[in-house]
């Protein structure tokens, strides 16, 4: 009952928020949130509410008849075609019980049969009676398992465990748009003129992959111009890249509180680096096009549970039906867009400099494990990565962390040795994929995460959970070791086992040199090329 009395505010929110009539609970557990549920309605809805529910142990059905307008039995979930609909639908003690694509499907049936939203408890771990604890080493269920829903998630940590909260929402029947449209063939225009609007000046990965498009299309011949907004620099490139003036052809800063289309003339299209700005390009005279590579929004991660009328997803809703053209960084984008707002974009993977990112010849006492990214970013799953390096030294191995971070991260207690990097320049970057052994990433989700490919172009052996994104380029066993998310037993062995063996480590470095090649900027320019020549010939067909 703790995890009732820990959870019960948080569903309360919800119910409040959604003001529901109706509501249905499918459940295996006493009459404890049909108590909450009638609580809730009957403080904005005196007049007419009711809680139905189907129990799923069919042993206990009488006795909840009185609490219950209505209590079905679990075949019911067989014929949910025949089902009345309901504001609200609350499922818990249901999906760590199901495989995970019963569960899907059982979700976007219920999808049809609610008005606002589906809400969803279940344990981060399920049970699995063929561990001796009780506990299953694998995180059934994450964002990257509902991709193409549409939904908001939140852990809930209880002293029964740890929890997860989702909403999904009723999915909307979009229209198809005609901007999505492809054209097939294609003619190359010589010489481009190219406006990017870059988001923000912070070192990202994003913000990595978006300067190096424009210093290669700039060598190719186009005309690229960097736009940003701001009142604090003088210069659209970031100090911390090692992009020239010159390798761009020219940068405007555009003072706060001006628009971006007053300042932008003589170009053939428009890039844009983030959806914030969508919205002041929706008149322009010339094809924009967002290069889409994912945000925590993507995957139903708002840092809250949200209500099915918020305005965080009415705007993006919004937001993803400009007509604006959509470039999606890897097909986990390309199936999110499609799922949730019904619009089609064309791939274009990011890419890495690989005269930058090379090997080189390490030189370690002891082996190296690195680590890369954000400690802020609670996708990262930072966390998650020091549980799994703990277990590995508990095992007996032997090594030494490096972590280059934005920021310096918050002091914890290690078992082993390490090392912090904040913000080094691209050269000590690279310098430190060639020197470590081993990378570690253990991401909850990815769009196409450019650190473990950065490390495979130098040479370095990858080591990752299952994050989506990767398999862009990831080939298990052969140019990296895949771990299911939440396997930190799994993993923790895996990195043993990979630094007992230099010649296995070797292997799949060699691997990723070659994957990491099919990437570079070199071919990935042309790609872009052919996208952004395909962008403008819709245009120009519909101008006719």
């Amino acid at each position: 009952m703790d995890n009732y009395y820990q959870v019960s505010p948080i569903i309360e929110k919800i119910v409040l928020q959604e003001r529901p009539k109706t509501i249905l609970e499918i459940s295996g557990y006493n009459g404890c949130y049909c108590k909450l549920f009638i609580d809730c309605l009957l403080r904005f809805n005196r007049d007419a509410c009711s809680v139905d529910r189907v129990l799923l142990d069919e042993e206990g059905a009488d006795q909840y008849c009185d609490i219950y307008e209505r209590v079905f039995t679990i075949d019911a979930l067989a014929n949910i075609s025949s089902m009345e609909k309901y504001d609200m639908i609350f499922i818990t003690h249901l999906l760590e019980n199901l495989e995970v694509d019963d569960a899907i499907r059982l979700l976007k049936q219920l999808q049809e049969k609610v008005n606002k939203q589906i809400l969803v408890l279940t344990p981060e771990y399920p049970y699995d009676m063929s561990n001796t604890n009780g506990i299953s080493n694998v995180r059934a269920y994450h964002p990257m398992v509902f991709l193409g829903l549409d939904f908001s998630y939140m852990p809930f940590y209880s002293s029964e465990g740890n929890w997860q909260l989702y909403s999904f929402y009723k999915k909307h029947d979009y229209e198809e748009m005609e901007i999505d449209q492809v054209i097939d063939n294609t003619s190359r225009i010589d010489k481009l003129r190219i406006a990017y609007i870059l988001p923000h000046q912070e070192l990202t990965g994003g913000m990595k992959a978006l300067l190096h498009q424009m210093k290669h299309l700039t060598q190719n011949g186009h005309i690229v111009k960097a736009y940003i907004r701001s009142n604090q620099v003088n210069r659209a490139i970031p100090e911390w890249s090692e992009l020239k003036d010159d390798d761009i052809s020219e940068q405007i800063v555009v003072p706060i509180g001006s628009l971006y289309l007053d300042f932008i003339d003589e170009v053939d299209i428009i890039i844009l680096g983030w959806v914030s700005e969508m919205h002041e390009f929706v008149d322009a005279q010339v094809p924009v096009v967002l290069w889409e590579q994912g945000s925590e929004m993507i995957y139903g991660d708002y840092g809250d549970l949200l209500a099915s009328g918020s305005a965080e997803r009415e705007l993006l809703s919004t937001i993803y039906r400009y007509p604006i053209n959509l470039l999606a960084v890897s097909e986990t984008i390309v199936k999110a867009l499609k799922g949730k707002y019904n619009r089609s974009s064309l791939l274009f993977p990011a890419c890495i400099d690989v005269s930058i990112y090379k090997p080189g010849k390490k030189d370690n006492n002891v082996p190296v494990v690195l680590l890369v990214g954000n400690p802020a970013l609670s996708f990262k799953n930072f966390d998650f990565a020091f549980r799994v390096l703990e277990i590995a030294w508990g095992l007996g191995s032997r090594f030494a962390v490096h972590w280059a971070c934005q920021s310096m991260p918050q002091n914890r207690q290690c078992s082993f040795p390490i090392k912090h990097i904040v913000m080094p320049s691209q050269e000590v970057l690279a310098e430190l994929y060639r020197q470590a052994d081993l990378f570690l990433s253990t991401s909850l989700y990815e769009s196409f995460p450019l650190p473990p490919i950065e490390a495979m172009a130098s040479g370095t052996a990858v080591l990752a959970t299952d994050n989506g994104g990767i398999w862009m380029y990831a080939e298990p066993g052969v140019n990296c070791l895949l771990v299911e998310q939440g396997d930190a037993h799994s993993m923790a062995n895996a990195l043993v086992a990979l630094l007992e063996n230099p010649e296995q480590l070797e292997t799949l470095a060699m691997a990723g040199v070659k994957t990491a090649e099919e990437f570079s900027f070199e071919k990935g320019i042309k790609r872009l090329e052919e996208c952004l020549y395909k962008i403008i010939q819709l245009r120009k067909k519909d101008e006719f």
